[in-house]
C-alpha cells in the first residue's frame, strides 16, 4: 500500500513536534513492584529468621515533577559545594551475633544400650569423670623424684662400701670389689636367693675362714653403728643352724613314717623299728638265749 505525501504528512509531523518538545514521565511500575515484593520477603525472612547484615532498606528518591526542574536549575546556580557543617555523620552497620544452643555429649555404645533395653537398670549410671592431663611440668617433677628416691635407698644400702677416703668415689659410685659386691646387693634385693659371689666347691678351712671373717666384720659393724646411735638393719637368723632340729609334727598326724596324698608312707626304718627286727635274736631277745 503506497503511502500518502502531501500536506497531511506536514500536520502529522507539526502535531507530533509540541509532544516531543515536553519531557516523558518516567514510570517505573514493575521495579517499583519488584522492590516492595523484595521488603516483604525480607521483612518475613527477618521476623523468622536471623537479619541479614548488611542489607539496609533503600528509600525510593522521590519522582521529579515537571515545576521542580526549574527550582532545581537555579538551586545549582547557586550552589557554592559542600561544608564541613552539611556532612552528615556516617551510619555504622551493627552486627547481631546469634548463638544456637550447643549439641548434648552423645552417649556412649554401653549407655546408649542400657537405655534402649527394656530391663531396668540395676544400679544408676554415673557419667564418666573427664580424667584432667597432668601437665607437662608435673610429670617431669613426678619422674624426677621417684628417681631421687631410688638413689638414696641405694646409697643407704652401699653405703658400708664406699671408702672414706677417696672422695671421688662418693660421686662416681663403689668401683672395683666393691662394685661387685654392690651388683651383688641389688640382685638380692630384688629376690635372689644365694648370693653371686659365693662358690660353691671350695676347701673346708677356706670356707670356714671366709665366714668367720665375715661374721666378725659384721658384729663390728654392728657394734660401732649401736654406739654411734645409728639403726641398722635386721639381723638375719641363719638357716642352717635350724635345719639339725626335729621337725615338729601335727596333732593327730601319724607318729611313725610320712602322710601325703592321703597315703602313709614307711620307710626301711620305720618298719623296723615298728617289728623290732634291729634288736636282734628272736622276740626281741639277746642273742642265744638263755642257758639252761
Amino acid at each position: 500500500m503506497a503511502v500518502a505525501l502531501g500536506k497531511r504528512k506536514r500536520v502529522e509531523a507539526k502535531a507530533a513536534a509540541p509532544v516531543s518538545k515536553r519531557p516523558a514521565k518516567k514510570e517505573e511500575p514493575e521495579e517499583s513492584d519488584s522492590e516492595d515484593m523484595r521488603d516483604a520477603f525480607r521483612r518475613a525472612f527477618e521476623a523468622k529468621f536471623k537479619p541479614l547484615a548488611g542489607v539496609t532498606k533503600k528509600e525510593k528518591a522521590p519522582e521529579p515533577e515537571e515545576g521542580d526542574e526549574e527550582d532545581e536549575s537555579e538551586e545549582d546556580d547557586d550552589w557554592e559545594g559542600i561544608s564541613e557543617d552539611d556532612e552528615e555523620p556516617s551510619k555504622t552497620v551493627e552486627v547481631v551475633e546469634v548463638t544456637g544452643p550447643t549439641r548434648s555429649e552423645r552417649l556412649s555404645k554401653a549407655e546408649l544400650k542400657a537405655f534402649m533395653s527394656s530391663k531396668p537398670p540395676t544400679q544408676p549410671s554415673k557419667k564418666p569423670a573427664t580424667s584432667n592431663k597432668k601437665d607437662d611440668s608435673d610429670d617431669d617433677a613426678d619422674a624426677m623424684n621417684l628417681k631421687n628416691d631410688l638413689a638414696l635407698q641405694r646409697l643407704l644400702k652401699e653405703s658400708h662400701l664406699l671408702d672414706a677416703s677417696s672422695p671421688a668415689n662418693l660421686l662416681a659410685g663403689p668401683t672395683g670389689k666393691n662394685r661387685h659386691k654392690a651388683t651383688d646387693l641389688r640382685i638380692q634385693a630384688l629376690g635372689s636367693k644365694a648370693s653371686i659371689l659365693e662358690q660353691k666347691n671350695m676347701p673346708m678351712s677356706h670356707r670356714k675362714g671366709i665366714k668367720a671373717k665375715a661374721a666378725a666384720k659384721e658384729a663390728t659393724r654392728r657394734r660401732e653403728a649401736r654406739e654411734n646411735g645409728i639403726i641398722l638393719e635386721k639381723e638375719r637368723k641363719d638357716k642352717a643352724k635350724d635345719a639339725g632340729k626335729k621337725r615338729e609334727r601335727g596333732v593327730g598326724g601319724p607318729g611313725v613314717g610320712r602322710f601325703s596324698g592321703g597315703t602313709l608312707r614307711l620307710s626301711k626304718r620305720d618298719v623296723a623299728s615298728i617289728t623290732g627286727e634291729g634288736r636282734g635274736g628272736f622276740g626281741g631277745g639277746k642273742k642265744g638265749g638263755k642257758r639252761r
